[in-house]
């Protein structure tokens, strides 16, 4: 879960997807010059948005700005620094007395309830206390103690909010939880996108919200394919696999970029809310899956809860797939594969 600008919404998980530029397998010809490509980027959770469509000018201009309008109220909804924010007021009320969520606050509460549930604890958008502990939100010269690390917990845990369902209301259990959107935010925002580019009658383009990645139904004109690039987690620069891919999501959870040192210890940034404690299961996790939601929570909580929660996950879920990084002795990258997902080497 990803740190410090003010202007970021929620940390958000460490995401190490790059869209390759490039890609194959053209049926030849070229594009349709009612299908021209047609490119956008702007600043939202924190990160640079890019959408690409392929469509008349003037339908994916309408259609651009309608995904904008939604994610910036998205953004405005649930910025935990803005004191003004709809979430930041639950953070600081909610242990006090029940507020009352708008429809969009609630949907995504929602969202984060069925994800705890589903991932048996192993994804939880009340982790800020065990982050903050272990200085993943705030420096620390030492390490937590234990009596912190209890206490810490004792305010950690979806179960411990109270939800009324009537009201549309929600309430804290315990003094000192807080809510934070990090590692759903972007892929529930991908599937509004998606939503709202059908809604306007596109179905041809690629959505990526800083790595976190969403292809629409039809390939790009004279291709048959998008192509992401994974990235090697343990160097930047090169690119381990590629996926060819349409109608899916893809989201990587990883430990290798944000990680620090307490009392000589290394302290990664993924941290398992149910016993407190960093994990490093996995240099990184890919899931690629048909919604930007399950994608982006999915990554997080197979992370924690390994290889069980990845079989669970593609056990249930039609068309999805899950890519695991790990290094062996000798520091050479591992990858292994679970479910529908075919890889290439770039």
């Amino acid at each position: 879960m990803d740190t410090k600008r003010k202007t970021r919404v929620v940390p958000a998980l460490l995401v190490v997807l790059a869209l390759v530029a490039l890609l194959v397998h053209r049926r030849g010809g070229k594009p349709a010059m009612d299908r021209a490509e047609f490119v956008t980027e702007f600043p939202i959770f924190g990160t640079v948005a890019k959408v690409t469509l392929h469509a008349p000018r003037a339908h994916a201009m309408q259609a651009t700005k309608g995904a904008m309008d939604r994610l910036r109220a998205l953004h405005d909804t649930i910025n935990v620094f803005d004191p003004e924010s709809e979430l930041a007021v639950v953070n600081r009320t909610a242990a006090a007395q029940p507020v009352r969520c708008s429809e969009e606050l609630w949907a995504l509460l929602l969202a984060a309830k069925w994800a705890y549930e589903e991932t048996d604890g192993a994804f939880d958008v009340t982790i800020g206390p065990l982050m903050t502990l272990w200085g993943l939100h705030r420096k620390r010269e030492t390490l937590p103690s234990d009596e912190e690390l209890r206490e810490a917990r004792l305010q950690v845990g979806f179960d411990k909010l109270l939800l009324d369902h009537e009201q549309r209301t929600v309430a804290f259990s315990v003094p000192g939880m807080r809510i934070d959107f990090g590692g759903i935010a972007k892929g529930y925002a991908l599937d509004l996108v998606v939503q709202t580019l059908e809604d306007n009658g596109v179905r041809c383009g690629l959505i990526d919200l800083g790595g976190n990645i969403t292809c629409l139904k039809e390939p790009p004109p004279g291709r048959d394919a998008y192509v992401i690039g994974l990235r090697d987690p343990f160097a930047k620069s090169r690119l381990l696999r590629t996926l060819r891919l349409t109608s899916r999501a893809v989201a990587t959870s990883g430990n290798y970029e944000r990680q620090i040192v307490i009392e000589g210890r290394t302290i990664q940034h993924i941290v398992d809310p149910r016993t407190g404690q960093p994990v490093a299961n996995f240099a990184a996790v890919t899931v690629i899956t048909p919604k930007g939601l399950h994608s982006d929570v999915w990554s997080t909580a197979i992370f924690v809860g390994g290889q069980d929660l990845a079989e669970q996950l593609v056990r249930t879920v039609p068309d999805t797939g899950v890519v695991f990084v790990t290094q062996d002795e000798e520091g050479t990258p591992m990858v292994r594969t679970l479910g529908s997902v075919t890889l290439s080497t770039p």
